[in-house]
């Protein structure tokens, strides 16, 4: 799977190409009929197209439905309308313009094939923003990368997407030809890929917007927790934020005591359940009942877990051998996803607005996948980075394997887009492994133990080390003592 960002910068190599094939000039698509008038209209749309399989990925290489509906490129792919069809023809900003449209933008003829031509919109409107001048990014905003921080590029930008969400700490973004299709994702506003942001013309309202975060944590940061069960049934918080504690995660601050009686359950899962942006557990007990412990440390005044009581969410469950919290559908409600001994995997979608405040029981469980029962262990971890959750699964050789996920672009079957990829050996030495996104890059990073209690951090950039996750860094040792607990998530 290639990058959209480290395809995107192919633009500039191939401009002589574009421009012969373009004859000189861009084709600019007529206004819409009905057009959208505020910042709101423009998430919407975003997110509409995100949820269109119809046209929500490419063809081949970079043939897209945007290239030929905004610039009139060459027909590809055998597809209507669709237009690109090389490396020439990376399509962000062609979705990124389609989106602005929709809603009314104005303005937008000097927007072109070059992710470049967003800031230059916005400079010469007085709309750009850079990243380090202070600008609370708003909803609706083009985001603009500068993700090879070239000097010498003819076209310093290398990607645009649409903003959806900000926090103080986080924005989220929806973007045309991410990972090879229309996908969401994140970063922290202060990564340096980021070059600024470029407010839209002709629109109106949207101020910055809090918004479901891709990486969930128990206290609402970017920065994934680990929380440790403990044999007397006391649950304890590692709080982690890796920048505030100079590279060294859950070194900042003393573990703390959240919780106790959690002894009586023979499964916990961390799932942010009410997709707020704040973990919550899900605990299994003996007899197949499972309990929800809603988080919202904020809400709690510090106390995770304290805010409300342990609510019944479902009967039925001692039929799975193993339970994994995964966003398998991208919505931010994580689902669960269980095991049956037969070796069977089961979804368990959840939406709990969808559902009435009743997580899990808006769809019946749907059958996922056979052949699971020769794993000893599964973990829900976002490796790509495209905000659906992958499944990676170590055998008993030790060996790591990734099941891509892409719900969307599966049609609805996921984990069946691609095949299981191995992604490193050895593991075997480990008698615990977490997914966590650790350093709040938006991929998700493995944190293991090992028999003598040190834990040791994989990091995981699947765009920075070429498609190959966990390899871009040797493990690093973050903690000794962490035996103490018969439970880590």
């Amino acid at each position: 799977m290639t990058s959209g960002s480290t395809r995107l910068r192919r633009w500039a190599a191939a401009a002589a190409a574009l421009t012969v094939t373009l004859g000189g000039g861009i084709l600019i698509s007529p206004a819409p009929a009905s057009a959208a008038s505020g910042r709101v209209d423009i998430v919407g749309i975003a997110k509409r197209e995100l949820g269109d399989k119809t046209r929500n990925y490419e063809v081949g290489t970079n043939c897209s439905y945007y290239g030929g509906e905004m610039f009139n490129w060459p027909a590809c792919g055998g597809k209507s309308g669709w237009g690109g069809g090389s490396s020439a023809y990376a399509w962000c900003a062609a979705f990124a313009k389609y989106v602005w449209r929709e809603a009314g933008v104005t303005g937008l003829s000097v927007i072109d094939g070059f992710a470049q031509s967003f800031k230059d919109y916005g400079i010469d409107r007085e709309l750009y923003h850079s990243r380090s001048g202070g600008y609370k990014p708003q909803i609706g905003d083009a985001i603009v990368f500068d993700t090879d921080h070239s000097s010498s590029d003819a076209h310093k930008i290398d990607h645009v997407a649409i903003v959806v969400g900000v926090n103080d700490t986080d924005v989220l973004y929806i973007g045309g030809n991410q990972s090879d299709a229309v996908t969401r994702a994140s970063k922290p506003r202060t990564d340096s890929d980021i070059d600024g942001y470029v407010e839209p013309a002709g629109v109106t309202g949207g101020s910055a917007e809090e918004e479901r975060r891709l990486g969930h944590s128990i206290t609402g940061d970017s920065y994934h927790d680990l929380v440790g069960r403990r044999s007397d049934g006391t649950l304890w918080l590692h709080s982690n934020n890796i920048v505030r504690d100079n590279g060294d995660p859950f070194y900042g601050s003393e573990p703390k005591k959240i919780g106790t009686g959690w002894g009586g359950y023979n499964l916990v899962v961390a799932a942010d359940i009410t997709g707020d942006g704040y973990t919550d557990l899900v605990g299994r007990k003996p007899d197949g009942t499972l309990w929800l412990h809603s988080n919202n440390i904020v809400r709690d005044d510090g106390d995770p877990f304290y805010g409300s009581e342990p609510k019944k969410i479902g009967t039925g469950w001692g039929g799975y051998n193993l339970i994994v919290g995964a966003d398998v559908t991208g919505d931010g409600f994580t689902d669960l996803v269980a095991r049956k001994s037969d070796g069977s995997l089961w979804l368990h979608s959840n939406n709990i607005i969808r559902d009435n405040g009743d997580p899990f029981y808006g769809s019946e469980p749907k059958k996922i996948g056979h052949g699971w029962g020769g794993y000893n262990l599964i973990v829900g971890a976002d490796v790509t980075g495209d905000g659906f959750t992958d499944l990676v699964a170590r055998k008993s050789d030790g060996s790591l394997w990734l099941h891509s996920n892409n719900i969307i672009r599966d049609n609805g079957d996921p984990f069946y887009g691609s095949e299981p990829k191995k992604i490193g050996h050895g593991w075997g030495g480990y008698n615990l492994v977490v997914a966590a996104d650790v350093t709040g890059d938006g991929f998700t990073e493995l944190v293991a133990r090992e028999s003598d209690g040190t834990l040791w951090l994989h990091s995981n950039n699947i765009v920075r080390d070429d498609g190959v996750p966990f390899y871009g860094s040797e493990p690093k040792k973050i903690g000794n003592g962490w035996g103490v607990y018969n439970l880590i998530l």
